[in-house]
């Protein structure tokens, strides 16, 4: 552990704002949503050698498939899911799995904070002092030697090297060609990034305050012109239910958020259907800031029906140790 007086001063200004956070929910009495249970028998307590996975739906039939076969693979054993009351057959999929347990809720994604306060609702239901995935079912969490090391391993090396949250960034991946022919419906075992492969190896920008570090870029930004924050902490040790209380990208205490990169998520927005999805996020009325990154979306997409993200520093990804050699996420000291 760094010990200079600069990190020393860091580590205190994070505590401090750690505590004032902390205070300031108390104080307000940390506001809690109802979740109910959508099939009878769910609520099993989880095990010490569980690895549960906290993820919201909404209409996200095409990528069950796919998300819970990747995070199975990984060691996933319990599925912990909100879902944003699904039009389509999201549920019915869900229902199905005996290791997904399904939850609904009287309000809508935006009431609850863009859900993060359902995120907290199953943290107090399943129990603190654990570690916990946390994403969304268009993030794929990878990390260096995924696809032969398990979930169980890197936690047992994130806990040697005393990572408590493990920052990842956000990589948005897209087709090689026009956007509107990549087409990923969830009908096969076929994984998205084999659709849209897609990546910007360079340009992007991290900087880091007293609560987190930030990150920036990719195609969003170099296509959309929008800074949208990449960094993320889908894996994380969980000691208290408001542990996202200030931001899912900021999660609490502060001063575990500055840890080497050791993931990353891939991240998939744009397929075919990227149009209808990003028309129906601006109708839905449930997203940040009057959805105006969905409206960037709607706006560019509607003006070219050959539109593509593809650009000189676009690569296709091929595997982690690729990922770790760009500098995504480090490489992992062998144990």
């Amino acid at each position: 552990m760094d010990s200079s007086p600069v990190s020393f001063i860091h580590r205190l200004a994070s505590h401090w704002e750690t505590f004032k956070i902390q205070s300031r929910l108390r104080m307000r009495n940390a506001r809690r949503v109802a979740i109910f249970s959508l099939r009878s028998g769910d609520i099993r307590t989880l095990t010490n050698s569980d690895i549960p996975l906290v993820f919201l739906t909404r209409n996200a039939e095409n990528f069950l498939p796919s998300f819970l076969a990747h995070y199975r693979q990984l060691g996933v054993t319990r599925f912990l899911c909100v879902d944003d009351q699904s039009s389509d057959a999201t549920r019915e999929i869900l229902l199905k799995q005996s290791d997904v347990e399904l939850f609904g809720s009287p309000i809508r994604y935006g009431e609850a904070d863009r859900g993060r306060l359902w995120r907290q609702e199953l943290f107090r239901l399943f129990g603190i002092g654990r570690w916990y995935l946390n994403v969304d079912c268009d993030e794929y969490f990878i990390y260096d030697g995924y696809e032969e090391k398990s979930l169980h391993t890197l936690i047992s090396q994130l806990e040697a090297l005393k990572i408590m949250h493990c920052p990842a960034p956000m990589i948005d991946l897209y087709p090689e060609g026009v956007i509107s022919s990549a087409v990923f419906d969830g009908s096969s075992d076929v994984m998205p990034w084999q659709v849209a492969s897609m990546f910007d190896a360079s340009g992007y920008h991290l900087k880091r305050d007293n609560r987190s570090m930030s990150l920036t870029g990719g195609p969003r930004k170099r296509i959309l012109n929008e800074h949208v924050e990449l960094m993320k902490y889908p894996l994380l040790y969980v000691q208290n239910p408001l542990a996202l209380a200030s931001s899912i990208h900021k999660p609490l205490p502060y001063y575990r958020n500055f840890s080497p990169i050791l993931g990353s998520l891939l991240h998939f927005k744009f397929f075919s259907d990227a149009l209808l999805f990003a028309q129906a996020a601006v109708a839905d009325g449930q997203y940040y800031g009057g959805a105006h990154v969905y409206k960037n979306v709607v706006e560019v997409l509607s003006a070219h029906d050959d539109a593509t993200l593809a650009g000189p520093h676009s690569v296709s990804f091929k595997s982690s140790r690729q990922l770790a050699d760009l500098g995504f996420f480090a490489h992992l000291p062998e144990q």
